[in-house]
Parts: C-alpha cells; structure tokens; sequence
C-alpha cells in the first residue's frame, strides 16, 4: 500500500510539471511585440516565408503566422471589436492577449516596406533572394507592430506586410500623439463617368473623368462640390452627388494596388483628354458652319440665266439622273461606268460638260461661286458638310448616298444645309 502510494505521487508529480512546462511554451510562442531575434535567426526563418498574409486596420485577420514561426492565432483589432482600451490601439487575439500596436509612419518622404531585412537576403538553392519591395507608406499611415528584428519592425498594413526601419516609424505614446493625423476623409466615386472639374461649377473645364470605385483624400468638402487631390492629376472638385464619403485609417499601399490605381487613373485622364479634343473639333466644326451660314445670309441674288445658260442647266440635270438607280457608291471613285462617291459623282457629270472642279466636298465648296439658298438652280452643287449632291429642280437632289448603295434621287432638304455653289454662269 505504502508502495502504491509513492506511486501514484511520483505520477501526479510529472503531470502537473508537463502542465506547467506547456503552459510556459505556449506563452512563449504568443509573445511577438518587443521580442527581439538576431539577424541570421529571422533570415532563418524567412527562408521558409516567402509572403505574409493580408492584414487590415479594422479588420479580423485569421491564421496569421508571424516570421518566428508560433502557432497560428486570431489576429483582432480594437476597432473591429469595438472594445476599449488603455494602449494606443493595441492588438488582441480571441482570448484578449496582446498581439501587437499600431505604430505610425512619421517621415515626410515615402518609405518602402520589404519582404525579408534587406542586406541579409537568403541564399537557396545557389541563387540569391534579393529583398523585394511589397509597399509603400507615406506620413500618417499606420500598421501594426507584429515583431521586432534589431533595427527592423516586422509590420502588417491594409493589404500588405513585410519588413521597415525602426527609425520611420512612431510607437507608444509618441503614435498616441500622432492619432488626428492617421484619419482622412475620402471619397468613393459611384459613378462610372464623374467629371474632375477645375472649378467647383457645373460648367468648369474638365480634368479627368473618374471610374466607379476609385478613392480619393477630400481637401474640401462643400454642400454641392468636394475638392479632392488625384494622384499625377492633382486638386480638383466633384460633384458630391456621384460620391460616397468616409473617413477611413491612412494606410501604405501594396505594389500591385498602387499599380492597378495609377493605371485606372490613367485611363480616366485618357479619356478626359479624348473628350477634350472631340469637343475642340467640335467647337471648330460649330465656327466652321456658322461661317458658312453667314456667307449665305449675306449672298446677293444672282443676275438672270440667258436661254443658253438655262439649257446648259437643265442638260446637265437631265445628265445627272441617267445614273440613278444602278451607278454604285465607291469609296474614292469618280467613274460613271464602274461607281463613284458623292464629290466624285459631281466633279465626273461637271467633266462630260467641259467644267473641271474639285475633287473634295470641301475643296467643291469653295472653288465656285456661292449662291444663295433662295436663288438655287439647276446643276448647282449642295454642301452638306462633307457631302454634296447635284440639285435638278424641284426642290429635288440626285447623289451617290453611302457604301452599299446606288446614285439616287433625294429631298435636298435630307440634312442641314450649308452651302450652295455653283458653277455654270
């Protein structure tokens, strides 16, 4: 019995003392802030890592594993949770153990952050990994503090991680202070053609059209316009209407997002510049035949045809419809065997009467005499901006249409009048 006893104590004994020497390596393996590792020890380990998972301000990140290789563990922020707290926005897992603080970036340049401590990059099989940049962060933006190698804070941003210089960063108290500064307000576009304008005006010249889901940092935020900063663009002002307002952390940005951005923004100054240039020919076509309306307005009326003249009129009128119903369009042509286009059709039934005129419509338009609309005659030529047709009387044209069709007769009023000239006196 004494034996049994002994026994049974010896085993009680080693039991609690697994417990306790557990219990102690599982809290050496949740300790990541403040613990510091040489060198050749992280580098170790990163050779196995060759990419730390997603983390975000506000955000639950599941199975994080940090670069010393602890178990994996719920990785919970305070504003997740919405729980208070007495550290500056200090990190909990599930069980409410600390895992990390936010920490903010406090230079006025751009930082990089790395995927493994620069200038201790891994040798595998030969060949060396150089240290590659994952983001960048700029002043104000914020990460958390998951490790500490010597001179390099192992971080997790918003949609990156990696490796950054102690000395580009405020912590504690110091981070505390800087809080203000790690908001902004932004504006989400929810409209796929928002114009970027140069003043806060429904008329002001235009800057960029801005795509659906970008974001932009608000300088001003008004009742009808906000003025916003755009990357490669800089300040301009949206109508608040197409925009959904927040005020979101300051955090770096991944390589590849940063990338996809400045493309998309691209885009958008693309096609402001597009649209820019259309409504520039746009403007210069509108003077253009604005110029010719008033030539015609102020055209006097033309002296009486002689009896020779009138014949030649209606001859070349009657020449002109001989082609209607099986002369084909072609594009450049000036045939009246095989087909010809609109200015082609003319300058060819001119040339069967001894007369020869421009090839162009424009170049027809301006090499004879204009006429006006009231006094209109017989074989004189109607412009109508890059077309013409030969009128034959009756307030009746016959033309080559457009490809695929064949010459025909039409109303001379089909489309805008701009001019009309005419070449036999």
């Amino acid at each position: 019995m004494k034996l049994k006893l002994k026994l049974y104590e010896i085993l009680s004994i080693t039991m609690v003392a697994v417990v306790i020497l557990a219990g102690l390596c599982f809290m050496g393996t949740r300790e990541v802030v403040a613990k510091e590792k040489s060198v050749s020890t992280v580098n170790s380990v990163l050779a196995e890592e060759t990419s730390l998972p997603n983390a975000g301000i506000g955000r639950i990140v599941k199975n994080y594993v940090g670069a010393t290789g602890e178990s994996s563990v719920d990785l919970l922020s305070t504003t997740a949770l919405g729980a208070t707290y007495t550290e500056f926005n200090e990190y909990y897992d599930s069980k409410g153990g600390s895992l990390g603080k936010l920490i903010v970036c406090n230079v006025d340049e751009s930082i990089a952050v790395y995927d493994r401590i620069p200038g201790n990059e891994r040798i595998e099989r030969g060949d060396t990994q150089m240290a590659q940049i994952t983001g960048r962060m700029s002043k104000g933006d914020v990460a958390t503090l998951v490790g500490v190698y010597g001179n390099w804070y192992q971080i997790v941003a918003d949609d990156f991680s990696g490796f950054a210089n102690t000395s580009f960063f405020a912590v504690g108290k110091d981070a505390e202070a800087l809080d203000a500064s790690t908001w902004m307000r932004i504006a989400v576009v929810n409209d796929d053609e928002l114009m970027l304008n140069v003043e806060p005006d429904y008329n002001s010249d235009l800057l960029a059209f801005l795509s659906s889901g970008l974001w932009f940092e608000v300088l001003e935020e008004g009742e009808e316009f906000s003025r916003i900063y755009v990357p490669n663009v800089g300040e301009g002002w949206i109508e608040n209407a197409y925009a959904n307002f927040e005020t979101v952390r300051r955090t770096g940005m991944s390589n590849q997002a940063s990338a996809e951005r400045a493309a998309r923004i691209a885009e958008c100054v693309g096609a402001a510049n597009d649209w820019a240039e259309a409504m520039q020919m746009a403007a210069e076509e509108e003077a253009y035949y604005e110029d010719l309306a008033a030539r015609r307005a102020s055209i006097a009326p033309a002296a009486a045809d002689s009896a020779d003249v009138a014949a030649l009129r209606e001859a070349v009128a009657a020449y002109a419809q001989q082609f209607v119903g099986w002369l084909p369009y072609v594009s450049g042509g000036n045939s009246l065997d095989y087909g010809a286009d609109c200015c082609g059709f003319t300058q060819a039934i001119y040339r069967e009467f001894g007369y020869e005129i421009p090839r162009t419509t424009d170049g027809q338009m301006y090499g004879g005499e204009a006429v006006s609309l009231d006094d209109i005659r017989p074989g004189d030529i109607v412009y109508y901006g890059g077309h013409v047709a030969l009128y034959i009387g009756g307030d009746t044209v016959v033309h080559e249409p457009v490809p695929g069709d064949v010459c025909s007769y039409q109303s001379m009023y089909m489309m805008p009048i701009y001019g009309v000239v005419r070449y036999i006196n």
